[in-house]
């Protein structure tokens, strides 16, 4: 083996090494933005549903927000099969920025919503005095549908509150389970009115109801409900 053939081998195995140390460069480069790229993708289009629910609420959204939401999607499924296909020596500075753009929007977008929709939900549902339910359940009132109602629609608010961003349809959901609540506090109003409910309460306590308290009016509004003759006088 000559001196020049010697010389000849070494470079083309340096041509080699230089190459699979390219190659394992790149493919580095390659798994770092795939693996940047996926979070994005995988949480973009939930954010764009979450979006377009907070769209129905009487907040002002950023303009163009709802189309820059869908482009930014399509741009990254774009990407992400375009990285397979760029050569080797090609350069990746402008994938790079494509993938930190992506991630500064995905940030500012989950940012919005959920600032947005935690602030809706946080307000307070309509007050409902359970002890009131209780206390005429305890009295002979037949409230247990109105209790069932309640509970529901309570047991729906809280899956929907617990979200850090909403689903498909949560506004409507937490419209309506607002409402039912309401719904109960207006039932409730209608089986007994805040007189005698105030006397059934009371007189569940320790020190009851004066005798005074039984009206000819109130009895009557007793007798309607039935629960009469569950109201004992006690000497003391």
């Amino acid at each position: 083996m000559t001196l020049r053939s010697t010389i000849q081998d070494l470079r083309a195995c340096a041509d080699v090494a230089n190459d699979e140390h390219r190659v394992k460069v790149r493919t580095g480069q390659f798994a770092e933005l795939s693996a940047r790229l996926a979070p994005a993708l995988e949480e973009l289009p939930a954010l764009n549903i979450a979006l377009s629910e907070v769209a129905q609420l009487d907040v002002d959204l950023p303009d163009g927000r709802e189309q820059d939401a869908a482009q930014v999607a399509d741009g990254l499924r774009a990407l992400a099969a375009e990285l397979p296909t760029l050569g080797i020596d090609q350069n990746l500075d402008l994938a790079k920025e494509r993938v930190r753009s992506a991630e500064k929007y995905t940030n500012q977008l989950r940012a919005f919503v959920a600032g947005t929709w935690q602030t809706y939900v946080s307000q307070p549902p309509p007050a409902i005095n359970g002890d009131l339910i209780d206390a005429l359940a305890q009295g002979g009132v037949d409230v247990e549908a109105i209790r069932d109602e309640l509970e529901t629609a309570r047991g729906h608010l809280l899956a929907i509150t617990s979200r850090l961003i909403p689903d498909r349809g949560a506004v409507q959901k937490y419209r309506d389970a607002i409402e039912s609540i309401h719904r109960c506090g207006e039932q409730i109003g209608k089986v007994v009115d805040a007189d005698i409910a105030e006397g059934i309460v009371e007189s569940q306590e320790p020190s009851g109801v004066p005798l005074t308290w039984f009206t000819p009016e109130r009895l009557e509004k007793l007798r309607a409900l039935g629960i009469l003759d569950r109201f004992q006088v006690r000497l003391r």
